[in-house]
């Protein structure tokens, strides 16, 4: 079966060139490989070497450590039914910069506390539903206005991000944010960018004061990829046809669903359960995998 090694990268930071490209060619040539040909779909940015003859495993570990020094990805995949169906992404520090409870938490000066915890729960040291109840307990007293206008001043959306959802909307994909975050800022993000569907958690208020608790159910790991599951049924699509991208622990089983997972500069755990990585890219690196040009992008 033929695969696809996709290398992409940065190009304010390092472009990819043709000399490089011939130069892996070669290498896969040596180990064994046929039919190499490539296609540049960034220039500079993102360039695909289709071959045959030769396991993705050894392809990859030969690709990885010859290109070990640079700021590249190397991802491989099976030449077939990239183009994905439904998109699901997740938020902080994934569609956003940002960790949107770590902002709120350093506007009202628990910064410390909170961060602390989320890095557990990103590394999968405790439990996300855990880590989530602790930090929300943390926010009681707050009004929601104060908590929106705090995750809201610091809001950045990552390089991207609008173009992915944007492009595979205009190829027929459904697109949908599935966060661990809260409801009254995922809706301001679906909104932002257009996202089909929004998923997140749900404070608990009185007369619009955070009570510090939540509202069942919890949007953990498991229901990221029940929502997966659950939205395949509804479309009538398979998991295969699906692409998840995410950062921390609590989108592992959600990544491990998809038909393409793809780790978006990841925590160390999440490395070792997605099926692609992006590292250097943007998130317009997850296009480049399902084989989109950068003339095919909406922006």
């Amino acid at each position: 079966m033929t695969l696809v090694l996709t290398l992409t990268s940065d190009r304010s930071i390092y472009k990819l060139h043709p000399e490089l490209v011939k130069q892996v060619e070669q290498l896969l040539f040596s180990k064994g490989a046929t039919n190499c040909s490539n296609f540049w779909l960034a220039q500079g940015m993102a360039v695909e070497i289709s071959f045959d003859g030769i396991p993705g495993d050894l392809a990859l570990e030969s690709v990885e450590l010859f290109l070990d020094r640079l700021p590249v990805d190397k991802n491989i995949q099976k030449n077939i039914n990239r183009r994905k169906k439904m998109l699901l992404a997740d938020m902080d520090s994934t569609i956003l910069q940002i960790e949107t409870l770590d902002e709120i938490g350093n506007a009202i000066g628990r910064a410390r506390e909170i961060a602390e915890i989320t890095e557990k729960a990103m590394n999968g040291d405790i439990d996300f539903e855990t880590a989530l109840k602790n930090r929300v307990k943390l926010l009681a007293g707050l009004s929601i206005s104060q908590l929106t206008e705090f995750a809201l001043q610091k809001l950045l959306i990552t390089q991207g991000a609008s173009t992915l959802v944007k492009t595979m909307k205009a190829n027929g994909a459904t697109t949908a944010l599935v966060s661990g975050g809260f409801t009254v800022i995922t809706e301001i993000i679906r909104e932002k960018l257009n996202f089909d569907l929004c998923y997140g958690n749900t404070l608990v208020v009185d007369s619009s004061v955070v009570t510090g608790n939540l509202k069942p159910p919890i949007i953990d790991g498991d229901a990221k990829a029940a929502i997966l599951d659950q939205e395949c049924k509804k479309l009538g699509i398979l998991k295969d046809d699906t692409l998840a991208v995410g950062d921390g622990a609590n989108d592992i089983p959600m990544l491990a669903e998809a038909g393409l997972g793809v780790g978006f500069r990841p925590k160390p755990v999440v490395r070792k359960h997605a099926s692609n990585i992006i590292e250097h890219c943007d998130l317009r690196g997850a296009l480049f995998l399902q084989g989109f040009t950068e003339s095919d992008f909406l922006t």
